[in-house]
């Protein structure tokens, strides 16, 4: 399949908003971001969300995310976890949801 764009999409206050303890079966939709992101994707675009979800502990929450997406209505051609822990990410193509 050709797609117009290869878009990766962060989870966790991009999408939804996220208790501080990091206990993502907490987290509320952000429904707003998720209508765009979904926009995308009907557009034609590939979308990727891609999560630090148990980078760190090493817990495994695929299960629940994927309950979260299921009930969450939210569209998409992948789900990857193992995206890197950091505070801040210098690159020349990222941006924010704000501005899509």
């Amino acid at each position: 399949t050709n797609y117009i764009m290869n878009i990766f999409v962060d989870i966790d206050e991009t999408i939804c908003d996220t208790p501080t303890d990091r206990n993502y079966r907490n987290s509320t939709p952000i429904k707003d971001n998720i209508n765009k992101v979904n926009k995308l994707y009907d557009e034609g675009h590939r979308i990727v969300y891609w999560t630090a979800r148990g980078t760190m502990t090493g817990i495994d929450w695929r299960e629940v995310t994927e309950k979260q997406f299921s009930e969450w209505d939210v569209k998409h051609h992948e789900l990857r976890f193992g995206k890197p822990a950091y505070d801040i990410l210098v690159c020349d193509k990222t941006d924010r949801i704000e501005n899509i």
